[in-house]
This record gives C-alpha cells, sequence and structure tokens, in this order.
C-alpha cells in the first residue's frame, strides 16, 4: 500500500482541526492606516454626541468636505478634529481641520455645536467662527507666511500659548510650568481675577524652584542667581511708573512685553544669545551654575497673605480679589511668529478658527479637561471644477456641487491626473463626453453626493465601489477611464423603459463553438429579501444623524430576510436610498442567471453595461427544438491575442415589447416603503 507524505515548507504551525483561531499578529507600520479606519476617525457626527473633542493625530487623513445643499435637501454635517489650542489676552483660541481645498461656505454659529448645545446660545457671545486657507501657489512663493497668524494662534510646533494655574489670595500652593531659561524665547501677560474695587489689594506668595529634569530643590541657588533677599513676592501690584500706588482691578491685563520689550520676546540665556549682545557671558555662567547646566525649572508658590489697604493712606478695597493668573507665549525667536519656518503644510486646507469661550476656561495649560466636540453645518462643500456644467467659453466654472461626478474628477485633480479646462479632452484620463448627461441623469433621480473622504483612499477604487449606488459603472476602456450607465437612459436622461435596441447580437454562427456556459444564481440569491438602506438625514437646525429607510416588493412576507446598504457616506436625500433599494429588489427578482463565451468577431466598440442580444437555437434529444432569445448586459470583455473576445453577461431580461423588465419593475413595480 502506497503511502502519501507532505512537506511544511518554512517550518510552519500544525493545527489541530478542533481548535478556535489564535489572534492575529500585529502588522508592523501600520499603526496610521489602523487609525485611518477606526471609528475614531469618522469626520461625520455619530449617534452621541455628547462626547469629548477629537484632538488630531499626526498622520491622520485631511478629509474632504463634498455637497452642496439644494431644495431643501443635502449639505454636510461634520465633527472636526483640533489641530491647535491657544490663549490671547485671555481668550481661547482654537483651530480644526474641515477640507482639503477651499469651502464654499462661510460658517455660522448657529450652526454649529459644541456637544448638545448651539455655540449661538453659549453664555459668551462674543464667539467668532473664521475660515483660512491659503492656497498651494501663495504658499510655493512666500513658504514662510504664516496663514493663521491672525487667529492668536501661530505656525510651527514649537510656538505656542498657555496659562499657568490660578495663583489665589487666599489659600494653596500651585505650581507654575516655567519656560526653558536657556532654549525657550517667552512673552508674559498677568490678569487679576475679582470683584468689585481691589486697587488697594495686593498678596504675598513664597517661591520655592525645583529642576525639572531631576526633581531637586533647587530655591537657595536660584535666590543667589537673581540676587534676592528672600523669596517672597508681591502680586497684583500697581505701579506709576516707579512708583508702587496700589493693587490692580479685576479684568486687568498687564502685557510686560508690550510695556518692556517693543512686544518682542524675551530671549533665552545661551550662547547664541551672548553673542547677539543679549545678555553676557557671565549672566550665562551664572544660570548654568544654578543646577548644572540644567535651565529647566518649576516654580512652586504658596499662599503668604493677602492685604486689601495696602496703601494705608487710600481706603481699604471694597471688592473681593480672587487672584492673578500668567499668560504664557513661548517662541523661537524674539518675533512672535518666527518667519523663517516653512508653513507650506497648510497649503490647499479649510482651517476654522474659533475666537472665544467654547470650551470652559482651563484652570492651566492651553486647553480645557472638559471639552465637548465641535459639530458644524456647511450648505457647501470645496470648490471644484463643475464638469457636470460643461464648458463655459472655454474653461469649467468653480464652485460647489453635489454631483458625483465631479466629485471623481476633483479627485483625478488632486492627484494631478487632469486639471480642468487646461486639460486637454484627447489627453484626459476620464472620457468627457458623456459626464453633463450623466450628470443630468443623477439630477433627474435625485441621486446626490454630499458627505465627507475621511480615509485616504485609491481614488479608482474608491469612484469604481460608489458608482453603482448612482446607477453608473466606472470602466477603463481603450486606455481611458468612463463612466456609463448600469440602466438604459433615454434621450431625456432618464431611466428608459421603451424598448431597447441592443448594442450587438450573437447567434451559433459568431461564437465559438464549445465556449458557450451558463451558470444560475442559486436560490439565496434570488429569494426574496428586505433592502434596508442607511442613509443621512441633513438639516442645518439640529446635528445629523444616520437613519434607515426599508423596501420591500409589495407581496414580500414582513418577516423576509433583511439585507443592508449603507449609503450614509454620501446619501442624504431618502429618495435616493430608496431608488437604490428598489434596483436591488428588481436586479435580483429577475436575473436569473450569468453567461459566459467567446467570439472572432470585433468588438472593440462594446464596453461593459451594454446590453447585447443572443439568439441560440436549442437543440434536444427528443425534438423539443427552439429559438431562444435573450437580452444580457455585459460586464467584462477580455482579448486573446489572436483575436478572439471573451465576454461575460448578466441576464438583463425585457418582456414581449423588449422593454426592460427591471427598469419597469424600479419605475412602475408596487413596493411597500418603511421609515
Amino acid at each position: 500500500m502506497a503511502r502519501t507524505y507532505s512537506f511544511i515548507a518554512g517550518g510552519a504551525k500544525l493545527k489541530s482541526a478542533f481548535t478556535g483561531d489564535a489572534q492575529k499578529k500585529s502588522e508592523v507600520g501600520k499603526d496610521a492606516q489602523i487609525l485611518d479606519e477606526s471609528l475614531d476617525n469618522f469626520k461625520k457626527p455619530n449617534s452621541d454626541l455628547d462626547v469629548s473633542q477629537k484632538i488630531a493625530t499626526t498622520g491622520e487623513t485631511v478629509p474632504i468636505v463634498f455637497g452642496k445643499r439644494a431644495n431643501n435637501i443635502g449639505g454636510v454635517w461634520m465633527q472636526p478634529s483640533l489641530i491647535k489650542a491657544g490663549t490671547d489676552s485671555y481668550v481661547q483660541k482654537l483651530l480644526f481641520v474641515i477640507s482639503q481645498g477651499e469651502i464654499s461656505s462661510t460658517p455660522i454659529k448657529s450652526k454649529a455645536y459644541t456637544g448638545l448645545r448651539k455655540l449661538s446660545f453659549l453664555d459668551d457671545t462674543s464667539i467668532t467662527l473664521s475660515h483660512i486657507y491659503a492656497t498651494a501657489a501663495s504658499l510655493a512663493s512666500s513658504p514662510n507666511s504664516c496663514p493663521i497668524s491672525n487667529t492668536g494662534l501661530f505656525c510651527g510646533n514649537d510656538i505656542y500659548s498657555y496659562l499657568n494655574p490660578l495663583y489665589k489670595a487666599s489659600s494653596g500652593s500651585y505650581l507654575n510650568n516655567r519656560p526653558d531659561f536657556g532654549t525657550e524665547y517667552f512673552g508674559i501677560k498677568t490678569k487679576t481675577f475679582g470683584t468689585g474695587d481691589t486697587s488697594n489689594s495686593t498678596f504675598v506668595m513664597s517661591l520655592q524652584v525645583f529642576d525639572a529634569e531631576t526633581g531637586d530643590n533647587i530655591t537657595t541657588a536660584y535666590q543667589s542667581y537673581i540676587g534676592s533677599s528672600d523669596m517672597e513676592f508681591g502680586f497684583n501690584q500697581r505701579f506709576s511708573g516707579s512708583s508702587f500706588v496700589g493693587g490692580e482691578n479685576p479684568g486687568t491685563i498687564i502685557d510686560y512685553n508690550a510695556l518692556f520689550l517693543n512686544n518682542q520676546l524675551i530671549p533665552p540665556i545661551n550662547a547664541t544669545t551672548v553673542a547677539a549682545g543679549d545678555y553676557t557671558q557671565t549672566q550665562l555662567n551664572n544660570l548654568n551654575a544654578v543646577s548644572g547646566g540644567r535651565t529647566k525649572f518649576m516654580f512652586k508658590w504658596t499662599f503668604v497673605s493677602v492685604n486689601n489697604q495696602v496703601i494705608s493712606s487710600n481706603p481699604a478695597s471694597t471688592g473681593t480679589l480672587e487672584g492673578t493668573q500668567d499668560e504664557n507665549t513661548v517662541g523661537t525667536s524674539k518675533v512672535v511668529q518666527n518667519t523663517s519656518n516653512n508653513n507650506s503644510s497648510f497649503a490647499d486646507i479649510t482651517f476654522l478658527a474659533v475666537s472665544g469661550t467654547l470650551f470652559d476656561i482651563p484652570s492651566a495649560g492651553t486647553f480645557p479637561t472638559a471639552t465637548k466636540q465641535l459639530y458644524i453645518f456647511y450648505e457647501q462643500g470645496v470648490k471644484v471644477d463643475l464638469f457636470s456644467a460643461g464648458l463655459s467659453g472655454s474653461s469649467y466654472t468653480n464652485g460647489a456641487s453635489n454631483q458625483f461626478i465631479d466629485l471623481a474628477m476633483h479627485l483625478f485633480k488632486l492627484y494631478k491626473k487632469i486639471d480642468g479646462n487646461n486639460t486637454a479632452t484627447i489627453v484626459s484620463p476620464v472620457e468627457l463626453s458623456n459626464l453633463q448627461s450623466l450628470s443630468t441623469f443623477c439630477t433627474n433621480n435625485s441621486m446626490f453626493f454630499n458627505g465627507i473622504i475621511s480615509k485616504s483612499v485609491n481614488i479608482v477604487d474608491f469612484i469604481t465601489k460608489v458608482s453603482p449606488y448612482y446607477f453608473l459603472s466606472f470602466l477603463s476602456v481603450g486606455g481611458k477611464y468612463q463612466f456609463a450607465p448600469i440602466l438604459p437612459i433615454n434621450g431625456s436622461n432618464q431611466i428608459d423603459t421603451t424598448a431597447l435596441t441592443p448594442t450587438a447580437t450573437f447567434t451559433e454562427a459568431n461564437i465559438i463553438q464549445g465556449t458557450f456556459k451558463k451558470g444560475y444564481l442559486s436560490v439565496e440569491e434570488r429569494r426574496d429579501f428586505i433592502a434596508n438602506c442607511i442613509y443621512t438625514e441633513c438639516v442645518p437646525t439640529a446635528v445629523a444623524r444616520r437613519k434607515t429607510v426599508s423596501v420591500r416588493f409589495t407581496s414580500s412576507a414582513l418577516d423576509s430576510p433583511t439585507e443592508q446598504f449603507d449609503m450614509s457616506d454620501f446619501c442624504a436625500d431618502v429618495n435616493h436610498a430608496i431608488l437604490y433599494a428598489k434596483y436591488e429588489l428588481a436586479r435580483r427578482k429577475h436575473s436569473t442567471h450569468n453567461i459566459s463565451f467567446s467570439t472572432p468577431l470585433l468588438t472593440t466598440a462594446l464596453i461593459p453595461t451594454n446590453i447585447i442580444k443572443l439568439q441560440l437555437q436549442r437543440e434536444n434529444s427528443v425534438g423539443d427544438d427552439r429559438t431562444e432569445v435573450n437580452y444580457y448586459q455585459v460586464s467584462s470583455i477580455t482579448y486573446d491575442n489572436d483575436g478572439v473576445s471573451n465576454i461575460e453577461a448578466a441576464h438583463f431580461p425585457v418582456d414581449a415589447n423588449t422593454k426592460s423588465e427591471i427598469s419597469l419593475e424600479i419605475t412602475t413595480g408596487s413596493f411597500t416603503v418603511l421609515q
């Protein structure tokens, strides 16, 4: 008896037939991709709106917001990531990433929420929203200019502002994160907090200093460095010239850099600034002596006493002094916004700048611990070349669109494959001749794109997979991409329900013998079912929510199996969702089989989606001979080197008048819709 042996290459692990699968090992270098595809990266609002603000992460894909509200339908709600936060004269400054490209709409407070609260109803009525956008051309010619410089925020990761804790004029100790005296340029402002008149109130705090790296207490060395007789210091002190005259009133902001340095930052003490004449070598040596050359310190302030009549000859303050708070600005040069930075990464991106108390003011730092996600509605998304409208003179109009075809062409433009009217038709990677008629077809059937592309996608794969939801197919034909309808369309760009004329007819005479094959769909694929389509209901007055519409044939049982189609990334019209559900139901009801065959005919004019006619003579042993005529929709054509064409096609049934049964079912069939 012969024995059969198998060899497992590479030392593969043998697995018992009766065990579960072990967890797959994580792939290396895929973290950004995993984040890109995770629910956390979704830019469309989720069902739970009462969540914390999403912070942008390194490598996060910049989304594309595409859409246009028309006839009270559409537009886009989004939940953008926060990319920068800071404070400018104690006013909260926030920067959100909205979209690649220039957004057409202007941001409006009444169409924005933080969590469940509309911005126009927040306590701070001075909140402002504005867009920041710089073209690639403008930053290419001036890469060192900062597009966000007028927002109170700064370009560059090393330029930022933050708040120290409020130093209370009553009790407690507070850690103060000081800028690095040896490397960082910095500025400081101080604001008085309290109520009523505090013009004669000051308070005293004691200071301890620690090495930020080692944690060592270096108070004595620091006291010697600054030449102070003790480590107690006055706060909220008001001066007239060099004369001490009392305390500051609540709301007063003192900008020390504006007072003493002409709005420039205080430079660090290092070899470079010594060489520039800002400091002496002795000052540098003294700083380095404080803690072995380390220059990053932590200050610990502890309340000592408060005096509400610090100038005894003046009346005591009648108000309550709560304390003071420092606002720090850290930079890389004396001028806050360093103009030597290359800021080209800001090119062709729309940012949303928010000024005002969107979140509760943080007790310290740049960002509060209690935040709620920002949601904002855009009636119009990015500006694109409107191929759907055709040439206006010798160029395409540029503006917002809700046409899927315009989005597809825009994606090709982003990848430098096409450039609007600057790309001649003959060299365009996409066939242009039918784009207007197909866009009109989509308009006639309320099939619009209103959504966000938030993941890094292969554009051909993306267009190919989304196209069927618009009754289109994205094909590669003769070295060019081409859109084609998956249902017959008449001269009015509507679904054609008249008699069809096949693009080609095939018989035994032009089908190579032995190549014809027919395969019937399984019972599972042809059973009755209920089509559930998920879409996004989008109105300007409330944050968008995803909804489901269920469609079935009226004759189908209520407990029929359900199949779901998620259109929520782009569909904002329930009629679009219903129409696509009808198509799926009709196709599955009427199309029973697929075929394939080979032909020696020249079929270069034939493309997938074309309707062909097969007229074959069926013969059997009992003499029941008959001619079978069927219509099919081409799904694939390949060519052999010997000139043979191989065709695959799906059954596309017609009635006795050669009208498409699928098209008739969609337009006149009996359906039950549940919303």
